[in-house]
């Protein structure tokens, strides 16, 4: 009886690991939210997400000027793409929309990051396509007034001739959307979300 219930005992948590396993590899597909779309991009041609249909893409909405939430989060999954190996790598990119059509420029937008990565793309485009981009991933944004951000305030400050100019703040999201080979949403991260786990689930992703 005794080694009846620890066989059972056995079982059930053989069955419990293996259900959980199959659910980290399984993020939900969120329906009625995301497309495609086609911007400019900081690598000076125009973009689709339908261009990385063979990988899973991350991407995020911000803007460079942004003090604290962006370059942070931009630093969050630039530590993240370092963990994974070469071949990983390859199949996975970084897309960086900016909410800001006033300030950032594509080159702009290129010197930004590359202090993070080399391999992240900027997009940035007039407004109505940023705002119609916005509307299909449910990203929120709105300006703060017209108050300009000063460097003083600025927890990354990229040199080059835009540091003239001051730029508005953005109340935004601090969403990183997931999107897998088939262009489909399948999550969230945040800046809070641990390293080890987001790897974990954009390689379930593969």
């Amino acid at each position: 009886m005794k080694n009846r219930t620890l066989i059972s005992a056995s079982l059930l948590c053989l069955t419990m690991i293996l259900l959980s396993n199959t659910a980290m590899a399984k993020m939900p597909i969120l329906k009625g939210m995301g497309g495609d779309f086609t911007l400019q991009s900081s690598k000076g041609y125009e973009v689709s997400l339908s261009d990385y249909q063979d990988k899973v893409v991350m991407l995020f909405f911000g803007y460079t000027n942004c003090p604290d939430i962006c370059p942070t989060t931009i630093a969050h999954i630039s530590q993240m793409i370092k963990t994974l190996t070469p071949e990983q790598r390859k199949r996975v990119q970084v897309l960086f929309i900016s909410i800001d059509t006033d300030y950032d420029t594509p080159e702009h937008l290129n010197k930004y990051l590359e202090y993070f990565d080399p391999s992240f793309i900027g997009l940035v485009d007039e407004r109505e396509k940023i705002d119609h981009v916005a509307k299909l991933y449910h990203a929120e944004y709105s300006k703060l007034a017209n108050e300009k951000v000063t460097t003083e305030f600025k927890k990354l400050s990229v040199d080059d001739e835009q540091q003239e100019e001051k730029g508005c703040l953005y109340s935004h999201s601090a969403k990183i959307f997931i999107i897998d080979t088939q262009s489909r949403v399948r999550g969230f991260f945040y800046v809070g979300t641990p390293v080890n786990d987001m790897k974990e689930q954009v390689t379930s992703l593969f």
